[in-house]
């Protein structure tokens, strides 16, 4: 008996626009596992058990393994700073490209805009 298939798995991750819970769904049904709202039995000694066993077990199977030698390498240190104007911090500020980044403190188009004030 065939089967007919709801969609790409393009289309499923285009669909879920970022919406990670909505991907993982996809994904879990894509597996054929049920999404149910039981968390299991667990207590937290059992899952704090779990992984100091886990660490504990890779500890052991990797003692015997030489450590990396990491080469040194040097970095750059600034000694030397360049006095700026203001004029010239405005300039550099006014040239960038607005962009936005979820990580971003504060917006671009917000740093362009409050630029002159001081």
């Amino acid at each position: 008996m065939k089967t007919r298939k709801t969609g790409t798995g393009k289309s499923e991750i285009a669909t879920s626009q970022g919406n990670m819970q909505r991907l993982w769904r996809k994904l879990h049904s894509a597996l054929g596992e049920t999404a149910s709202g039981d968390t299991g039995d667990h207590t937290t000694e059992e899952f704090v058990t779990f992984f100091t066993d886990k660490i504990a077990s890779v500890r052991a199977s990797t003692a015997a393994t030489p450590l990396y030698d990491v080469p040194y390498k040097s970095t750059p240190v600034l000694v030397d700073w360049t006095t700026v104007t203001a004029e010239e911090v405005e300039k550099l500020i006014g040239s960038a490209a607005v962009k936005a980044c979820r990580l971003d403190p504060v917006p671009t188009w917000l740093v362009k805009d409050f630029r002159e004030l001081s």
